[in-house]
């Protein structure tokens, strides 16, 4: 296989069945696997996709939580998309919900959100539309997954923009709005170290307070993961008073 003809992506690693498809069938695919918290295949730094079976959708538009992933999916990428797997007969005859609530869910998503939704039949017609959606984005419009090498005409702006995307957990989306808020890295930085995760009385994380609170998409698994890369493990109040 030619090295200008391959691909490459980040998998959440949960997705065990995908990944061996690709092994088996797509010798041009190389990956690297992650737990992700946004997104299932992240196929360029401003590519995406969400995957959904049948069921799991139904169920993910009932407890609303398919809303909620997609809006963090739309706030980290330029271009997110959804793909839905194996939405058939035997799900429309099997479950709880109208199925002109499922199309009107489908409807928000694609025309009020502005998400791509790309139906396939079973994983291994998903497998396809990855393979397609990546060698588009890769070869036919040159962009690499997650490239650090800086173009040497970049802007001040966009050399800013650049630093920030090193961060975990973010696309060149969120390194934006990062970046329009506070201006310059070192203050992104600082309003990272400024936030404090919450907690509920039982312990758990809830939320986030400080500098990044008012903004869209930043939760406490982004502090968290990023305060302990650049600042190593800052106790937060309630971790002090755990440990007292």
């Amino acid at each position: 296989m030619s090295e200008k003809n391959k691909v490459y992506l980040i998998i959440d690693n949960r997705e065990r069945k995908l990944m061996a498809i690709l092994d088996k069938q797509y010798p041009n695919i190389e990956y690297e696997t992650k737990q992700l918290d946004i997104a299932d295949v992240v196929i360029s730094k401003d590519v995406a996709v969400e995957r959904k079976e049948g069921y799991d959708l139904v169920a993910s538009i009932i407890d609303n939580r398919l809303f909620e992933q997609l809006i963090r999916l739309k706030d980290t990428y330029e271009n997110p998309i959804l793909i839905i797997e194996g939405l058939n007969n035997e799900v429309f005859e099997n479950i709880g919900m109208k199925i002109s609530s499922i199309y009107g869910a489908l409807a928000k998503i694609s025309y009020k959100m502005g998400i791509a939704v790309i139906p396939t039949q079973n994983l291994e017609h998903t497998a396809v539309a990855i393979e397609r959606l990546a060698y588009r984005e890769q070869i036919k419009h040159g962009e690499a997954v997650f490239s650090r090498k800086a173009p040497k005409n970049m802007s001040e702006e966009d050399r800013r923009v650049y630093i920030i995307e090193g961060l975990i957990d973010i696309g060149s989306k969120k390194a934006k709005m990062l970046i329009e808020k506070f201006k310059t890295p070192y203050k992104v930085l600082q309003a990272i170290k400024q936030t404090e995760i919450t907690y509920t009385k039982t312990g758990k994380p809830k939320g986030i307070k400080g500098p990044l609170e008012q903004l869209t998409g930043f939760g406490w698994k982004f502090v968290e993961k990023n305060q302990k890369i650049l600042f190593g493990d800052i106790k937060s109040p309630q971790k002090k008073i755990d440990e007292l």
